[in-house]
C-alpha cells in the first residue's frame, strides 16, 4: 500500500477521536470547575457569535429566493467564512505551529518542542477571542494531537487535513449542540 494511502487512512482513522477527546475536554474542564470548585468559566459568547452569523447568512440565503446581487454577497460571505474556516486557517496554523515550531527544531526528544508548540497554540486562540477558560485546556491537547500526528506521519498534509476536518466538526457542533 502507498505511503499516501496509508498515511490519510490513518488520519481519518486519528480525525474523530481527537475531535470527540477535544470537545469532551471543554465540558470536563468546564463541569470540573463549577462543580467541583464552585467557579463558573466565561460564556462562550466567540461560538454564539459565530452561530449567530452563520445562521443570519443561511436565513438569508432561504428567505431571499430572489437572485439580486445581495444573494451572491452572502453567499460569497458564507462561502469565505467556511473556507477559511477549514482550509486558509489550518493551512496557516499548521506551518507556523507544526511546522516552524514543532519539526523544525529537529530535536532528539520531540516533548519539549510539542508542548511548546502546543501551548503557543493554544495562547494564539485563548488571547485571540473571548474564549471560554476550559478552551485552553482542549486545545493545548489538540495541539499535541497534532503534533502526534505529524510525528507518526511525518507528513504535514495529514496534521492539515486532521485540522481541517476538527473545524469542519465544530462548526457542524454549533448548530447541533444547545448554546454551552
Amino acid at each position: 500500500m502507498k505511503s499516501g494511502v496509508k498515511d490519510l487512512k490513518f488520519t481519518l482513522k486519528a480525525w474523530p477521536l481527537i475531535t470527540l477527546i477535544t470537545v469532551a475536554l471543554c465540558f470536563l474542564t468546564s463541569w470540573v470547575s463549577e462543580f467541583a470548585f464552585g467557579i463558573e468559566l466565561d460564556n462562550q459568547e466567540s461560538i454564539e457569535q459565530v452561530r449567530r452569523m452563520v445562521t443570519w447568512l443561511i436565513k438569508r440565503l432561504c428567505y431571499g429566493a430572489g437572485l439580486h446581487w445581495y444573494f451572491f454577497k452572502d453567499l460569497m460571505s458564507l462561502f469565505w467564512m467556511v473556507f477559511s474556516l477549514v482550509a486558509l486557517v489550518p493551512a496557516i496554523e499548521e506551518v507556523v505551529f507544526r511546522w516552524v515550531l514543532f519539526r523544525l527544531p529537529e530535536p532528539k526528544k520531540p516533548l519539549i518542542p510539542a508542548i511548546t508548540s502546543s501551548v503557543l497554540f493554544s495562547a494564539a486562540h485563548y488571547l485571540q477571542m473571548s474564549w471560554p477558560n476550559n478552551a485552553f485546556v482542549a486545545l493545548f491537547f489538540f495541539g499535541m494531537a497534532q503534533c502526534w500526528l505529524y510525528n507518526k506521519t511525518g507528513k504535514l498534509w495529514t496534521a492539515l487535513l486532521n485540522h481541517a476536518l476538527f473545524n469542519l466538526t465544530n462548526l457542524i457542533l454549533i448548530f447541533i449542540l444547545p448554546a454551552a
